[in-house]
């Protein structure tokens, strides 16, 4: 490299000789113009945001990175941030000053690294502090999750949602299940459903975020951009519940009464890895997960009526036009329907406008304390861990 650099330059020299006795023309020298001073970072996850001082006259900046042009600014600005930028390179960040007649002055470069962060993941919740939650259910859910994820996790409360990011926390868990909630998202607990929380989680959601809906939280598959309000879930139920003598289950096979007449419209479910490690039960005719057993149990919906909504997606069945409809995969239903009437746990696919994921599960089967004890309650807890380690894949 350093051998053709020194030809070119002994060429230039060569050049100039030959001509300097033909030519006395002088070649005016390109201006210097004052550039940027104090170009300065801070760093917020993997945000980055450079602030520098605009020198006098200048008519805009342009912000380099890595040699390549990223933007260019209007004059008087003197920030900018950029967001989700890689993790362990070194990042080379410059800002030019720009001026009339196309002059450009020279940069001001910052150098650094920012370090891969392991992601965690977030329960939010609607109130300051898990001492505040007055559902019984809600309360044993955050108590296991604070012992589950003590090493991995965090307690999210509305103060934090306008700074949740998804390099922080790949996956956020709401779960709301309270007896005398109205339906419908607008009535779920307020600090959830203010504009700016609304759109600071759907923000989360469009970035990469991936949420687990629980109970009545399944709602905000709407105002996050997950769902069209016309398919919000529709089956919803807040009652105080009552006595039974059965098991109440999730039955992974969906479309089962076609599973030997018409296998092309039975979809078996049982070996996703949202299942692993649950026990089963033969109660129902078929294979089920057993999620909650005899005494009292509060009737909580809040699914989906595939037979309710009016579908432009084409499918074989209501199963499969909801799925085609929602770029989802429904991988649960009511223990005891065999057809394609109801939806109870889906996942939801990334799609262009909202790069996260997000399970939503709104059987009344799952519930986290139930009263006198539940002999399925390690199901319930596996059926919540592996959704959350699938979410966090």
């Amino acid at each position: 490299m350093k051998f053709i650099k020194y030809i070119a330059f002994a060429a230039i020299v060569g050049t100039a000789a030959a001509f300097q006795a033909c030519s006395s023309v002088e070649y005016p020298e390109t201006p210097v113009v004052p550039g940027v001073t104090n170009l300065a970072y801070t760093l917020a996850g993997r945000n980055v945001t450079l602030t520098w001082d605009a020198p006098q006259g200048a008519t805009g900046f342009e912000v380099i990175r890595n040699a390549q042009l990223v933007e260019t600014l209007p004059a008087g600005t003197t920030t900018y941030t950029l967001q989700r930028q890689s993790t362990g390179v070194e990042l080379a960040y410059t800002v030019k000053a720009k001026y009339d007649n196309d002059l450009v002055s020279l940069g001001q470069t910052v150098r650094f690294i920012i370090e891969a962060i392991p992601a965690k993941v977030g329960m939010l919740i609607p109130c300051a502090s898990v001492a505040e939650l007055t559902d019984d259910d809600e309360i044993a859910a955050a108590e296991w999750f604070q012992t589950t994820y003590a090493s991995n996790g965090s307690i999210l409360t509305p103060a934090d949602i306008a700074g949740i990011d998804p390099d922080e926390y790949n996956v956020v868990w709401v779960n709301i299940d309270r007896v005398g909630l109205a339906y419908g998202w607008e009535n779920l607990p307020a600090p959830l459903v203010t504009p700016e929380a609304v759109e600071a989680m759907a923000r989360y959601v469009a970035e990469g975020g991936n949420v687990f809906l629980t109970k009545m939280a399944t709602q905000l598959t709407v105002p996050y951009g997950i769902l069209a309000p016309e398919f919000a879930p529709g089956i919803f139920g807040s009652g105080e519940g009552g006595e039974g003598n059965d098991n109440w289950c999730v039955n992974a096979q969906i479309g089962y009464m076609n599973h030997e007449s018409n296998p092309s419209q039975y979809y078996d479910h049982r070996a996703d890895d949202i299942y692993k490690g649950m026990t089963t039960l033969p109660d129902y005719g078929h294979e089920t997960f057993a999620l909650e057993g005899p005494g009292w149990r509060e009737d909580h919906n809040c699914m989906w009526d595939l037979n309710a909504y009016q579908y432009t997606a084409q499918g074989a069945n209501t199963v499969e036009k909801f799925q085609n409809q929602n770029n989802c995969i429904v991988l649960g239903t009511w223990a005891h329907v065999v057809d394609y009437a109801v939806a109870g746990i889906v996942q939801f696919n990334p799609t262009a406008e909202h790069l996260g994921s997000c399970i939503a599960i709104g059987l009344s089967a799952y519930e986290f304390a139930q009263r006198g004890g539940n002999p399925y309650q390690d199901n319930v807890n596996r059926l919540t861990q592996n959704c959350i380690s699938v979410l966090s894949k």
